[in-house]
């Protein structure tokens, strides 16, 4: 599988193929190449950039999500090849999903979210509520998430935003979450694809205009990962912008690791392979036994 996420920063960059390679030139510098079927994302994140006709259509033929960002950094649109239905069943089960199936899987994504929560509280020391949260029968994500980001934006001090805001955000701290989020959600948007997801249909979100609601679904556990990557690069780079983490997003994302059923170090992006493969079995088979979800104690992050 692909592992390299391109972020092209330099502005009036062109990008084009050779020989099976992405390439991409940018003025006075020397040109760089990739080949194609490494490539897991290309985003875009720079003003006057250039695709050639073929470039396009071959990330697409490649399974390659473009992703692309306004001045700010924000994720603004994307583009995706044609849906391949590959499994028919998984489709078939999305239209008529079962209930009590679809209400028990949301309880364990949630479960999984609010866990990995707790952990970057624990990270940061904080007298927090969270784990005794879990131990009731009826979660509150709503509560769970006030509580949560009430500590974790006090480690921010003065830039300590007010609220969490995920759409407009105007300061640098919710802006670098979500553009965080944007490029998990770019890997996880690929994979269900792969794996015959039509991403419109969730399991809890909703589908609003275009939106892809099961990509939210399947993020959710995800994301206190990504606040936690965001919380290091501020503790080890204190005198540098927090909207400079942009730079070191995809970085920090790859040369991650976890333990997966057993396996120690394994790569952030093959977890998440994993997890989305074990979310395609779980449909098929109509059973959440095997469902794999990575947890934040078993990451670790290279120094």
């Amino acid at each position: 599988m692909s592992y390299h996420i391109i972020h092209i920063l330099q502005h009036a960059s062109y990008l084009s193929i050779d020989r099976g390679c992405l390439v991409c030139k940018i003025p006075k510098q020397s040109e760089k190449r990739v080949p194609l079927r490494d490539i897991l994302a290309v985003i875009i994140s720079a003003r006057g950039v250039c695709f050639s006709g073929e470039s396009l259509s071959s990330l697409m033929q490649n399974n390659v999500i473009v992703l692309h960002c306004d001045h700010n950094y924000k994720p603004i649109g994307k583009t995706v090849g044609l849906h391949r239905i590959v499994h028919n069943e998984i489709l078939d089960n999305q239209i008529n999903l079962d209930l009590n199936f679809s209400k028990n899987l949301w309880q364990k994504i949630i479960t999984a979210k609010i866990t990995n929560q707790a952990y970057v509280l624990d990270y940061l020391e904080s007298k927090h509520k969270l784990w005794n949260y879990l131990k009731t029968n009826n979660l509150d994500e709503g509560n769970s998430a006030r509580h949560y980001w009430s500590f974790y934006f006090k480690i921010f001090g003065k830039q300590n935003p007010k609220t969490r805001e995920t759409k407009g955000a105007q300061d640098s701290i919710n802006g670098m979450l979500n553009y965080g989020y944007a490029v998990i959600a770019s890997i996880c948007h690929r994979l269900l694809l792969i794996h015959g997801f039509a991403t419109s249909i969730g399991i809890y979100h909703k589908y609003r205009f275009r939106t892809d609601p099961l990509i939210y679904d399947v993020m959710e556990p995800l994301r206190p990962i990504c606040d936690l990557m965001l919380l290091r690069f501020k503790e080890e780079n204190p005198k540098i912008k927090i909207n400079e983490w942009v730079k070191f997003a995809a970085n920090d994302i790859i040369n991650s690791h976890v333990n997966v059923f057993g396996l120690k170090n394994v790569n952030f992006i093959k977890a998440v392979e994993t997890y989305i493969a074990s979310f395609a079995n779980s449909f098929r088979n109509k059973n959440l036994n095997n469902l794999y979800i990575p947890y934040l104690k078993d990451i670790k992050f290279d120094e």
